[in-house]
């Protein structure tokens, strides 16, 4: 008794192929969405202006001050040696001086 082996385990199948096609239009699709939406993000940001940057703004010498001595408090406490603690210090700092963060 002799079995014979379907031929089509030797090699490739006609329906991998089609498969292989739509996975590929599949991740072309994708990319190109990804690519569209990329070009029209970036296009937004250059056409519209940031309001803080745009805007000429002025602070009080009251809060110049805060920043100066809250930022250099903070600057005590590297991020690389003390984790988050540069953060905490800044943000306790300028309620003191009567000041938003």
């Amino acid at each position: 008794m002799s079995m014979s082996l379907p031929v089509s385990l030797g090699g490739p199948t006609r329906a991998a192929k089609p498969e292989r096609h739509i996975v590929a239009s599949l991740f072309a699709k994708a990319t190109t969405k990804l690519r569209l939406a990329t070009a029209i993000a970036a296009l937004w940001l250059i056409v519209v202006p940031i309001a803080g940057a745009a805007a000429d703004v002025q602070i009080s010498a009251a809060r110049a001050a805060a920043l100066k001595e809250c930022s250099r408090l903070a600057a005590l406490y590297p991020t690389n040696d003390w984790g988050n603690t540069d953060i905490y210090v800044y943000r306790s700092c300028m309620p003191r001086h009567g000041q938003k963060e």
